[in-house]
Protein backbone atom coordinates (compact mmCIF):
# COMPACT_ATOMS: atom_id res chain seq x y z
CA UNK A 1 0.00 0.00 0.00
CA UNK A 2 1.18 3.30 -1.44
CA UNK A 3 0.76 6.17 1.36
CA UNK A 4 0.13 9.89 -0.32
CA UNK A 5 1.72 12.30 1.98
CA UNK A 6 -1.67 13.75 4.03
CA UNK A 7 -1.84 15.68 7.49
CA UNK A 8 -4.87 14.90 7.82
CA UNK A 9 -4.46 11.12 7.87
CA UNK A 10 -2.07 12.12 11.23
CA UNK A 11 -5.07 14.61 12.79
CA UNK A 12 -7.46 11.74 12.01
CA UNK A 13 -5.88 8.96 13.22
CA UNK A 14 -4.32 10.63 16.08
CA UNK A 15 -8.19 11.69 17.29
CA UNK A 16 -9.18 7.86 16.73
CA UNK A 17 -6.33 6.94 19.16
CA UNK A 18 -7.14 9.70 21.52
CA UNK A 19 -10.94 8.75 21.64
CA UNK A 20 -11.74 12.00 21.17
CA UNK A 21 -14.72 13.56 19.21
CA UNK A 22 -13.64 16.11 16.61
CA UNK A 23 -10.55 18.17 15.87
CA UNK A 24 -11.30 21.14 18.86
CA UNK A 25 -10.87 18.63 21.23
CA UNK A 26 -7.76 17.82 19.44
CA UNK A 27 -6.46 21.05 19.54
CA UNK A 28 -7.45 21.24 23.42
CA UNK A 29 -5.29 18.07 24.14
CA UNK A 30 -2.26 19.64 21.96
CA UNK A 31 -2.38 22.81 23.38
CA UNK A 32 -2.66 24.29 19.83
CA UNK A 33 -4.60 27.28 18.18
CA UNK A 34 -7.82 25.55 15.89
CA UNK A 35 -7.24 27.91 12.94
CA UNK A 36 -3.14 26.60 13.16
CA UNK A 37 -4.21 23.43 12.91
CA UNK A 38 -7.05 23.81 10.26
CA UNK A 39 -3.93 25.29 8.41
CA UNK A 40 -1.84 21.90 8.75
CA UNK A 41 -4.40 20.12 7.86
CA UNK A 42 -5.54 21.73 4.35
CA UNK A 43 -1.20 22.04 4.00
CA UNK A 44 -1.37 25.83 3.87
CA UNK A 45 1.47 25.30 7.08
CA UNK A 46 3.87 22.14 7.15
CA UNK A 47 3.28 19.87 10.57
CA UNK A 48 5.88 21.17 12.59
CA UNK A 49 8.09 19.22 14.92
CA UNK A 50 6.64 20.69 18.34
CA UNK A 51 3.45 19.49 16.65
CA UNK A 52 4.57 15.63 16.35
CA UNK A 53 6.71 15.78 19.91
CA UNK A 54 3.01 16.78 20.84
CA UNK A 55 1.12 14.05 19.50
CA UNK A 56 4.03 11.98 21.08
CA UNK A 57 4.00 12.81 24.29
CA UNK A 58 0.03 12.47 24.61
CA UNK A 59 -0.20 9.48 22.39
CA UNK A 60 3.23 7.33 23.44
CA UNK A 61 3.41 6.48 19.76
CA UNK A 62 7.04 6.86 18.36
CA UNK A 63 7.87 9.47 15.62
CA UNK A 64 8.48 7.26 13.05
CA UNK A 65 5.08 5.80 13.53
CA UNK A 66 3.40 9.19 13.57
CA UNK A 67 5.74 10.23 10.35
CA UNK A 68 4.21 7.29 9.01
CA UNK A 69 0.45 7.92 10.03
CA UNK A 70 0.72 11.08 7.67
CA UNK A 71 1.88 9.43 4.49
CA UNK A 72 5.79 11.15 5.31
CA UNK A 73 8.79 8.31 3.55
CA UNK A 74 11.85 10.79 3.78
CA UNK A 75 14.56 8.72 5.16
CA UNK A 76 16.48 12.03 5.80
CA UNK A 77 15.40 15.78 7.42
CA UNK A 78 16.91 18.59 6.30
CA UNK A 79 17.35 22.08 8.68
CA UNK A 80 15.37 24.34 7.13
CA UNK A 81 17.89 27.35 7.22
CA UNK A 82 22.29 27.73 7.18
CA UNK A 83 21.75 29.29 10.68
CA UNK A 84 20.12 26.37 12.01
CA UNK A 85 23.03 24.29 10.41
CA UNK A 86 25.75 26.27 12.16
CA UNK A 87 24.14 25.94 15.63
CA UNK A 88 23.51 21.86 15.34
CA UNK A 89 27.54 21.69 14.33
CA UNK A 90 28.89 23.48 17.09
CA UNK A 91 30.05 21.70 20.30
CA UNK A 92 27.70 21.66 23.09
CA UNK A 93 29.33 23.55 26.01
CA UNK A 94 28.88 25.85 29.06
CA UNK A 95 27.71 29.15 28.44
CA UNK A 96 29.91 31.75 29.82
CA UNK A 97 28.31 34.95 30.67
Amino acid sequence: MVRIYDPGQLFDSTIAHLSLRNDRELCRQLQVAAPLLRKMRQRQLPISGVVLLRIHEITGISLLELRQWMGDRRRRFRLSSPGAARMAAAPAGPLLP
